[in-house]
């Protein structure tokens, strides 16, 4: 289409040339007798004619550049997803050995961390156990912390880079473009804050977890105690003589 309109401009500049070089010819006298007849006020009203033509051509030709430049794209794609540091956060808990919500079978693996108000059979094995789980969960989202706070610069880096498309966007369209990517990158934060969060939740419910676990362990433990009497029978010492 502005290929076309382009071409419609060219062709009409050579007519409007054509037109002039006719009209503008010199006229004689009749039968060719006599001096050459010249007649002001034509030729003025015929520059003025051509001027304006001129003038038309020439705000169709700016428009059609306007049009060109606020068409033009180039700044899209800077973007690029973050799903794969995403995934290496979520399973930073899980390398670290703890309780990570990224596991398929999070809730069979809580179940059998923390049963609960039960005697375990081996208690101290058991509490050795939990503290180490939830240690290393504690350990994994922080660590999971710090791999986000090394990303900064990267971040910075591109915010830097999309401030400087916006400084030169020469159209409607580029800026555009930046404005999106702008906000593909507000969102990309946003799932990264929502990571933080879980993470956050993850480490708290499994240092929860723990405590509670313990109390009902040992609860358990104290009520089996009481229910079953003393596991040495009381002695009568023997009195003298008898």
């Amino acid at each position: 289409m502005k290929r076309k309109r382009f071409f419609e401009f060219l062709s009409t500049i050579v007519v409007v040339i054509a037109w002039l070089s006719f009209t503008c010819l010199p006229a004689h006298a009749l039968f060719g007798a006599g001096d050459v007849v010249f007649d002001p006020t034509m030729y003025a009203s015929q520059l003025q004619q051509l001027q304006q033509e001129t003038q038309t051509v020439l705000t169709e030709a700016q428009q059609l550049q306007y049009m060109i430049r606020n068409t033009t794209g180039g700044y899209a794609g800077v973007w690029q997803s973050s799903q794969s540091m995403l995934d290496e956060l979520g399973g930073i808990i899980e390398q670290q050995g703890g309780l990570s919500y990224t596991l398929s079978n999070l809730q069979a693996q809580f179940q059998q961390q923390f049963p609960g108000y039960t005697v375990p059979s081996n208690p101290d094995q058991q509490e050795a156990k939990n503290i180490a789980t939830t240690l290393n969960t504690l350990n994994g989202t922080l660590a999971a912390a710090q791999l986000q706070a090394q990303n900064f610069a990267n971040e910075q880096a591109q915010l830097t880079g999309l401030e400087g498309m916006n400084k030169t966007a020469a159209g409607n369209l580029q800026a555009i473009q930046v404005g999106n990517e702008i906000a593909l990158q507000q969102v990309q934060q946003i799932q990264m804050l929502r990571q933080l969060v879980v993470s956050m939740i993850n480490a708290q419910n499994v240092a929860a977890a723990n405590a509670v676990n313990r109390q009902g362990a040992e609860d358990a433990s104290t009520q089996q105690w009481l229910g079953a009497g003393p596991t040495i029978p009381f002695s009568v010492a023997p009195t003298g003589g008898q």
